[in-house]
């Protein structure tokens, strides 16, 4: 009886999956998975970005008192936008890995990344991505202090034009892709 009303910010979109996430895993046994996490999410980078874009040059203005230097407040958004993500994702690890359900279990989760590169919203998508890589690469601490690759969310990479080939724009992510399967190997599959 609650009306949830959409995200304003990355962080907090981030924090919706999860308690979207517990709920669907209370409710049954079995898995999810969420098609396009990238894609889904995108618009709330861009949304971060936009507020993060109007703090900056607020703060030029009231707190510096210069004129704003446009390229500049962008930079430094774009800074604050990519240390948002970090956060929101790591959000997004640990609620799954800590989550209980009403079932006894934790939740199943596979997050599915293939965004489209025509999009509007590819670079945010592309970001949400790297993120996702990177923090399964690094893994997560273990009562003995020790990184480990957690049981979930499952990640799924889908290789095409964009990303599969040397040249293409999103490269990058297949090796990013590729050394988290050599690093976190049953987690990343890659189709």
């Amino acid at each position: 009886g609650k009306k949830i009303s959409t995200p304003k910010s990355f962080q907090v979109a981030c924090t919706v999956t999860t308690q979207i996430i517990a709920q669907v895993a209370s409710g049954q046994y079995g898995g999810q998975s969420i098609n396009g996490i990238d894609r889904i999410l995108a618009p709330f980078v861009r949304k971060s970005y936009d507020k993060l874009l109007a703090q900056v040059i607020e703060e030029q203005v009231e707190v510096y008192g210069m004129e704003p230097n446009m390229e500049k407040a962008k930079e430094i958004a774009w800074k604050r936008t990519r240390k948002e993500v970090k956060d929101g994702i790591q959000t997004i690890q640990y609620q799954i890995n800590t989550l209980m359900t009403t079932n006894g279990q934790a939740p199943f989760v596979t997050l599915f990344m293939h965004f489209n590169p025509k999009s509007e919203y590819a670079k945010e998508a592309a970001l949400i991505d790297e993120e996702i890589l990177k923090q399964r690469i690094q893994g997560v601490k273990n009562d003995a202090n020790v990184y480990i690759t957690p049981a979930f969310p499952k990640l799924i990479y889908v290789l095409d034009e964009h990303n599969i080939h040397p040249d293409a724009p999103y490269y990058y992510l297949t090796e990013l892709a590729a050394k988290c399967t050599a690093k976190r190997m049953y987690t990343v599959s890659i189709s």
